[in-house]
C-alpha cells in the first residue's frame, strides 16, 4: 500500500531546520506539480531568493515546498505523483496534502486574521486570537463487499479516471462508527445489506486528505442491486475470472481484493453485525 515504504523510514515528528543543497524540495500549484527528470527537484535546483518550508524527514533528510519553479523542470498534473516509483509516491503524496492545507490555512476561521507558522508543532496559529489549525484528515471507510463464496461486487464511480471498478467508500458522518459509515455507504450506493463485517487494515490517501480504514463484508448476490446515479455509472458481482481492471497497486482497495483472491472462500465469517 502507500505507506509500506520499509525500510525507508518518513517521519512525521516536528523537526524544522534550514534547507541544504541536496534535500528535496517540491513546487506545487493548482494545475499541478514540477518534477525534473521524473523525480523530485532539490533546493539547489531552485532560483536565488527561494523560500523554502520544511515539511518532514525523509530518511533523516528534511523535505521541503518551495515558493518559486525549480530550474529545468517541468509540470505534471497532481496525479503523475501516484504513479512515481515507491517511496516518492508515497512522499509526493504527503507533500501534497501538506501544500494544500497551508494554502488553504492562510487566514484564521475564527477571527479572519492572518495565520502564521507555529514554530513548535506542524500547525498555523492565529497571532489575534489564538486558534490553532492541525493539518486535516478526513476519516473514511471502504469495503470489498463478497458473497461468502466465489463472487465480489465492485462498483465504478463516476469521479474514476479511467473507468476502472474498485470498493464502495465514503467519509464518515457526524456521530456514528465506522462500521455503521461502511453499512451505510453501502445501502445508499448499491441498495445491499451487509453481514459479517471484518476489519482489513487502514492507510493514509493524501491525494485526498484522507485516512481510509478498510473491511471486509458479506452481502446476499440474489439482493438487486440500487445503483446512486449521483455516485456510480455501473456496480455488478465478479468472479474471479471476470475481474475489471482495478485501482492502483499503492490503494487499499487493490491490497484488499488480492487479498480476497488470495483467500477467497476462506475468509473470516466471525465478523460483526454491529
Amino acid at each position: 500500500m502507500l505507506h509500506d515504504i520499509a525500510p525507508h523510514v518518513l517521519s512525521n515528528a516536528y523537526s524544522p531546520r534550514a534547507p541544504q543543497g541536496e534535500d528535496p524540495a517540491l513546487c506545487f500549484d493548482p494545475e499541478g506539480v514540477y518534477l525534473k527528470d521524473g523525480g523530485f527537484p532539490t533546493c539547489a535546483d531552485y532560483p536565488a531568493g527561494t523560500s523554502f518550508q520544511y515539511l518532514f524527514d525523509y530518511d533523516g533528510s528534511a523535505v521541503f515546498l518551495a515558493d518559486r519553479i525549480p530550474m529545468a523542470a517541468q509540470r505534471q498534473p497532481h496525479r503523475a505523483l501516484r504513479s512515481l516509483a515507491q517511496p516518492q509516491a508515497f512522499l509526493g503524496g504527503t507533500a501534497l496534502h501538506l501544500w494544500d492545507w497551508y494554502r488553504n490555512t492562510r487566514f484564521c476561521g475564527r477571527c479572519g486574521a492572518p495565520m502564521s507558522h507555529s514554530p513548535r508543532e506542524r500547525a498555523m496559529i492565529c497571532p489575534t486570537c489564538g486558534n490553532s489549525v492541525y493539518p486535516r484528515i478526513s476519516p473514511a471507510v471502504i469495503v470489498l463487499i463478497h458473497n461468502g463464496a466465489d463472487r465480489l461486487m465492485l462498483a465504478q464511480g463516476k469521479h474514476f479516471v479511467g473507468g476502472f471498478y474498485s470498493c464502495i467508500a465514503g467519509y464518515l458522518e457526524i456521530g456514528e462508527s465506522m462500521e455503521q459509515a461502511v453499512r451505510r455507504e453501502a445501502l445508499e450506493e448499491t441498495g445491499l445489506h451487509l453481514t459479517h463485517l471484518q476489519y482489513f487494515g487502514n492507510q493514509p490517501w493524501p491525494f485526498t486528505d484522507t485516512h481510509m480504514v478498510g473491511f471486509f463484508a458479506q452481502a446476499d448476490e440474489s439482493e438487486p442491486i440500487r445503483l446512486q446515479r449521483e455516485e456510480l455509472n455501473d456496480a455488478r458481482w465478479f468472479s474471479r475470472e471476470e475481474l475489471p481492471r482495478g485501482p492502483q497497486s499503492i490503494a487499499i482497495a487493490s491490497a484488499m481484493i488480492q487479498t480476497w483472491l488470495d483467500r477467497g472462500a476462506n475468509l473470516s465469517q466471525e465478523g460483526t453485525d454491529r
